[in-house]
């Protein structure tokens, strides 16, 4: 077998590799835009200063819900849960955790748990937004908007 077959081969090999990879991401993207994330519980609640900033850090149990009747499943090396990034109804950024979690598997209408997430809140901010909460009665967990930055194949991507 001359180098030439075999390079030829190989490169036939690769381009429909990438090509299966990018289907693969696509549904998963797809599926992933149905999972709902949802605090479970608060950790460790601490304030700290760093560069004359105040800020507050906590770790956070979130809930991954599969509200779908089919499996969602993120096992691929290639796509990573990086960031998540939490608003409120406002739009204003309350927070960001660094999760950086790798082999996703949620059955269909089931739920999994990821465990102390590391949550860093600007203290201003937090401190205006409880102060805002408490003049609205009515503030609950849904006034908090959840994003997540996924990164696949090293680009990210945000859904919300």
């Amino acid at each position: 077998m001359s180098v030439n077959k075999i390079v030829i081969g190989a490169g036939i090999l690769a381009v429909a590799g990438y090509f299966y990879l990018e289907q693969r991401v696509k549904k998963i993207i797809e599926q992933f835009q149905f999972v709902k994330i949802y605090p479970v519980a608060f950790k460790k609640l601490d304030a700290k200063w760093n560069d004359a900033k105040p800020f507050v850090t906590f770790n956070l149990d979130l809930k991954l819900v599969n509200p779908t009747a089919q499996n969602f499943s993120a096992q691929i090396t290639a796509v990573t849960l990086k960031r998540i990034l939490f608003y409120d109804k406002k739009n204003m950024l309350l927070g960001t955790a660094n999760v950086n979690v790798k082999g996703i598997n949620i059955p269909a209408n089931s739920s999994i748990v990821i465990p102390n997430v590391p949550v860093q809140m600007d203290l201003q901010t937090t401190i205006t937004n409880v102060l805002g909460a408490l003049n609205v009665s009515n503030f609950n967990s849904s006034d908090i908007r959840i994003e997540v930055i996924v990164s696949i194949l090293g680009t990210e991507h945000k859904i919300s």
